[in-house]
């Protein structure tokens, strides 16, 4: 017979059934229709008399069990019984919980087993010459062939199993050695199953019982301890034996109780030789002797374990990392004690199994994010929990190693613990594991549940369902280094994990706890002092710096191990880096709140660094979308990072951003929202974000090449603020042209109400890149004064920073026009004479509007003793720009006055434009006077007369249509 028994843990009460059986397939009789178990009991003993012994966990005197198979009389033979039927196959299942200590007593091997001592020279072998020690039972056989000894009894001994075999017991009947070997139901309840297979048909028997012993060297079975006949015929030895070794328990009750009345079950299944694989099946259930008060049947009344009260159960937890550094990746070893000094001890009870095991650890000591680089995760499928297969979990989704130690097993079991599939497990979580540990034929393999706390990440792991099996220890020594899969607390301190630890028994959960020590700071540095310290790095620029070329846009900003973690995000860009939005659609709402925007609106991507230690995780695939106006800025950013790394798949993070435009400089401001520190409760730990802004013909460089800064704020989520800056300088700006085409033109027809006006434009030539206007100076003529009357309409500066909207009508003197490659639309809107209290006269200042940008122009204006009147605008945003274009209408209102006759003039303004790369040119602009009446060198005919009138009709039509405007109220 064969069995493969759960780690050595051997079972009892069914072992009986299944000799029982084997032996009665040894006596060979006319195979009949019928076959069937006739008998199937057992008894479980607490002295010699037999008294019912149930304590829970206890170790009782025997237990005893008895099968007989249906049978009859020989035709041949009628004195004579024999079984209807050889059995061939018997697989019992035992109740889990009920088990046995091999190593609790010496073993025989199996050439001990087969050699045999002689009663005298040739007589038939009997005995063998395993140790006395060995020794932990009896088997009686019901030998029907034998008249004059109808009942043989043998010593049954504790061999030496094979490697894979945790448990293997035999005996020697008549020479012919006989072994039993147990399984464990690996993928069930983890109960002890016994498979006796292709039992040989040698001797003719009806029934056996055999018996094993509670405490194999109890005294008190002496008497059946010996290596002579006697105890074949009488069931006692003629010469007792002493067991050498001191008493040590063997078989153990299991450590729950049933409700009362109900008792354990065991179940058998047999099959014949005449009909092999045609299973009968049975059931036994444990039960008081029969007659006992109210028995139902035959039987006796139902009857479990009882005592669970009287279990002692002292767990305890002792829980250190592998380093005492603050945030740092660290290995965490577990170690669970469940002391078991009464399974061995012949009086004492053992301690009740745990059933579940809940481990909280410490806030702070969080999953890293670093741990995902590489890693795997396991299957439903890899892991196989329904069976007793080895799992084929990936080699990468092992997170920690395990050991458990029993009294019961000389080398334990090890194995692993195994990082479970996202939500593909059996509680449908972000994270559940795999406790994996095998040895000796024992295979366990238990489902954890993890939950984090979604605030501060805290780690909650449970198991449940544990089999009911004496462990002493249970260690789990999370991975180390770079990439463990938990990382240190942030701040030194004291940090507190708490064990709730459920027995079978049904007595009340215990909670132990176990404290450990963060000294020091990352890297053994000095303590971060709960992480108050933060002081990020940050790096920016463009990858090609020629001036005024288009290029990519990097920055990053990095946090080290100990800091506060990243919160918000600010950077301010030098004058003159922009981008071009021309080709760009603005990724609408509510598109750009969920991350879907199109390719179209994309300018760029992102790379995240998370985890503490030398290796966090770089989450790739990031994208920048550019939006529409966000929280009252001219412009917003969509920052999608789908949070996907290793096994882990955290969905889509949105991040939103603002995009303001200076409207003095033209320089950005881009202002993060909030960036997250945690998802799912896993902290993020955020260790670098890196951008960089791609699109094609996008982001250009200025076209000034003086040292600058990319400057930013950094805010972390305590709210702790660092200013960073890095240099940012372009270069051979000399190579670029700088030759705007300047014109300027006035209508000669003036008058004192109108006064005069100015049309000037700018263009630039296409072809050749070109540096920006960096200043420009103008000096009007003094035939064009500025009008004092009008000057004195100018707005308050405090009502134009209010608003320009605020000013009065008559501030108004004008309208300007720009337009830039970098705007889909131009940029346009009034000219405000502003009055700031500390100067002479106004200035003039041009708000010039379109797409959501606002850039002011401000020139200063200054009139000299003689009446000329010169503007001089000595910030020019760095912006490229096709044309220019202002206007100073005629009106009552207007900016300008005349000096006498413009059409009898010669007007010429003296301009100075300074380019951003510092090249200049000064010329005398000559200002086109449009309107006056030319000389005829002869006369003309009637016709051309009236094209001529027509001609000046339409001529001054802008002037006609301020002068208009003016009288519709904005000059009034």
């Amino acid at each position: 017979m064969y069995a493969k028994a759960m780690g050595r843990l051997t079972v009892v009460v069914a072992v009986a059934s299944v000799l029982a059986g084997a032996w009665m397939g040894l006596g060979a009789g006319a195979a009949r229709a019928q076959f069937g178990i006739e008998v199937f009991d057992q008894s479980i003993a607490s002295d010699p008399q037999g008294d019912v012994f149930s304590q829970a966990g206890g170790h009782p005197y025997a237990i005893s069990t008895t099968v007989n198979l249906d049978s009859h009389p020989d035709p041949q033979e009628p004195n004579i019984i024999v079984p209807d039927a050889d059995v061939r196959d018997i697989v019992v299942h035992l109740p889990p919980g009920l088990l046995g200590n091999p190593a609790s007593a010496a073993r025989c091997t199996g050439a001990q087993l087969l050699e045999a001592n002689y009663v005298k020279e040739g007589t038939l072998p009997w005995f063998p010459e395993c140790p006395v020690g060995s020794q932990v039972g009896v088997i009686t056989l019901h030998m029907a062939a034998f008249e004059a000894s109808r009942y043989l009894t043998f010593p049954v001994y504790n061999m030496v199993p094979p490697p894979t075999v945790p448990a293997e017991f035999g005996f020697n009947a008549l020479g012919t050695p006989i072994t039993l070997d147990g399984d464990v139901r690996n993928g069930g309840d983890f109960g002890v199953t016994i498979s006796a297979n292709e039992i040989p048909v040698v001797l003719p028997l009806d029934g056996q019982t055999i018996t094993f012993w509670g405490v194999p060297g109890d005294p008190k079975h002496d008497s059946q301890r010996c290596n002579g006949l006697h105890i074949m015929t009488t069931g006692e030895c003629e010469v007792p034996q002493v067991d050498p070794e001191p008493p040590i328990a063997f078989l153990r009750l299991p450590t729950s109780c049933p409700a009362s009345g109900v008792g354990l079950k065991t179940t058998a299944q047999v099959d014949s030789w005449i009909d092999p694989g045609d299973w009968l099946e049975g059931e036994l259930i444990s039960h008081l002797p029969p007659g006992y008060p109210a028995a139902p049947g035959e039987w006796g009344a139902q009857e479990g374990t009882t005592g669970c009260e009287s279990l002692p159960f002292t767990p305890s937890v002792a829980v250190s990392p592998s380093t005492a550094q603050a945030d740092t990746p660290a290995g965490l070893n577990i170690d669970i004690a469940l002391p078991q000094e009464g399974l061995l001890s012949p009086t004492g009870l053992g301690s009740s199994d745990a059933r579940k095991m809940v481990v909280t650890l410490p806030a702070g000591v969080a999953v890293s994010p670093s741990a995902a680089g590489g890693l795997q995760a396991c299957s439903e499928a890899q892991i196989g929990l329904g069976n007793g297969d080895a799992p084929s979990c990936p080699e990468a989704s092992k997170l920690a190693t395990v050991e458990i130690t029993t009294p019961l097993l000389e080398h334990g079991l090890t194995g692993s613990v195994f990082l479970a599939k996202q939500n593909e497990n059996p509680f449908h979580t972000l994270l559940a594991l795999y406790l994996v540990a095998e040895g000796s034929g024992v295979r366990l393999k238990l489902p954890g549940e993890v939950k984090l706390d979604p605030q501060t990440g805290q780690l909650i792991t449970t198991f449940d369902n544990i089999p009911q099996l004496p462990f002493e220890h249970v260690r789990v020594n999370f991975n180390g280094g770079s990439r463990a899969p938990l990382v240190n607390p942030h701040a030194c301190g004291t940090y507190t994990t708490s064990a709730q630890i459920t027995p079978w028994s049904g007595t009340g959960t215990v909670t132990t706890t176990s404290s450990f020590q963060i000294t020091s700071g990352p890297g053994g540095g000095p303590c971060p002092s709960g992480g108050s310290s933060f002081a990020p790095s940050f790096r920016a620029g463009t990858t090609n710096i020629q001036a005024g070329a288009f290029s990519p846009f990097t920055l990053a900003f990095f946090r080290n191990d100990g800091e506060q973690q990243l919160g918000e995000l600010q950077v301010k860009t030098p004058p003159g880096l922009l981008g071009t939005l021309s080709n760009v659609p603005l990724c609408p709402e509510p598109q750009a709140s969920t991350g879907d925007c199109s390719a179209a609106s994309q300018i760029g991507g992102m790379i995240v660094g998370a985890g503490a230690g030398a290796t966090p995780v770089y989450v790739h695939g990031g994208k920048i979308y550019l939006t529409g106006s966000y929280k009252g800025s001219q412009f917003g950013l969509s920052i999608v990072q789908e949070a996907t790394a290793g096994p882990f798949d955290l969905g889509r993070v949105v991040v939103r951003g603002q995009i303001t435009v200076d409207p003095h400089t033209a320089s950005l401001t881009i202002s993060s929202d909030p960036l997250p520190t945690s998802l799912q409760g896993i902290p993020l730990d955020l260790r670098v974000v890196s951008v960089t802004i791609d699109k094609p013909n996008f982001t250009f460089n200025p076209t000034d090449c003086n040292p600058m800064q990319i400057t930013g704020t950094l805010t972390s989520g305590q709210g702790a603020a660092e200013t960073v800056a890095s240099p940012f300088q372009v270069t051979d700006c000399q190579a670029l042209g700088f030759k705007p085409k300047f014109t300027v033109s006035t209508n000669g027809h003036t008058s004192r109400l109108g006064g005069a006006s100015l049309d000037a434009k700018i263009a630039y030539p296409k072809g050749a890149p070109q540096a920006n206007i960096a200043k420009v100076k103008v000096s009007l003529p003094k035939q064009l004064p500025s009008r004092l009357t009008t000057l004195q309409k100018a707005c308050p500066a405090a009502t134009f920073e209010a608003g320009p909207s605020h000013c009065p009508a008559a501030s108004v003197v004008g309208i300007a026009r720009a337009v830039t490659p970098i705007l889909p639309v131009p940029l346009s809107g009034p000219m405000y004479f502003v009055s700031h209290g500390g100067e002479a006269f106004p200035n003039l200042i041009m708000v010039l509007q379109g797409y959501g940008v606002r850039v002011d122009l401000v020139g200063t204006t200054f009139i000299s003793k003689t009446g000329i009147t010169s503007s001089t605008f000595g910030t020019v945003p760095d912006v490229p720009i096709d044309s220019f274009e202002l206007y100073l209408p005629q009106g009552p209102g207007s900016a300008l006055a005349a000096n006498g006759n413009l059409c009898k003039s010669k007007l010429t303004m003296p301009t100075s434009f300074v380019a951003q790369n510092g090249m200049s040119f000064n010329q005398n602009t000559a200002i086109k006077v449009t309107g006056c009446a030319k000389k005829a060198a002869r006369k003309a005919s009637g016709a051309r007369r009236a094209r001529a009138g027509t001609r000046r009709r339409n001529a001054p039509a802008r002037a006609r249509g301020s002068s208009t405007a003016h009288r519709n109220g904005r000059g009034k």
